[in-house]
């Protein structure tokens, strides 16, 4: 089996990069969101794999139980919404655009590549989390910045 090298501070900084534009940062609704709430929505996407070993070795890509999924279920339970998401995948495309070289990596086609261990997933994830909370917006205004798990 292939395995992605997820790791190192080239990795981070290359990485921090490619999320540099303006709009890296922004939800579907158009709010900014922080580094930490994506690294909490994929941390929580991540645990959420573990827990229920979602590997793609034995799951197809229609089976609900893969990084998509685990990251929309981290919407739907709260823990995340869709701006996180939207952006968790923007990061994670990063990440692996860096790992592997290639000019662009869809996180989804990369989770399903037959040689894609669960293992593979969790780096990636935690590599995520860690551009995220390194190199994402902090707390936004003057405004109380709401994070993912918390009351609002």
């Amino acid at each position: 089996m292939t395995t992605v090298a997820i790791a190192g501070t080239a990795l981070t900084d290359l990485t921090a990069r490619r999320l540099a534009r303006p709009d890296a940062w922004y939800g579907p609704s158009g709010m900014k969101v922080t580094g930490g709430a994506v690294a909490a929505h994929i941390q929580a996407a991540a645990s959420l794999m573990e827990r229920e070993n979602w590997d793609p070795q034995f799951y197809a890509s229609g089976s609900g139980r893969n990084l998509y999924y685990a990251l929309q279920h981290t919407s739907d339970d709260g823990l995340g919404d869709g701006d996180t998401h939207r952006v968790a995948e923007t990061v994670l495309g990063a990440v692996l655009e860096s790992a592997t070289g290639a000019s662009f990596v869809d996180y989804e086609a990369w989770n399903h590549h037959a040689t894609r261990t669960l293992d593979d997933v969790l780096r990636a994830c935690q590599a995520a989390a860690a551009v995220a909370r390194e190199h994402g917006p902090g707390p936004l205004g003057d405004r109380p910045q709401v994070e993912p798990g918390q009351d609002r």
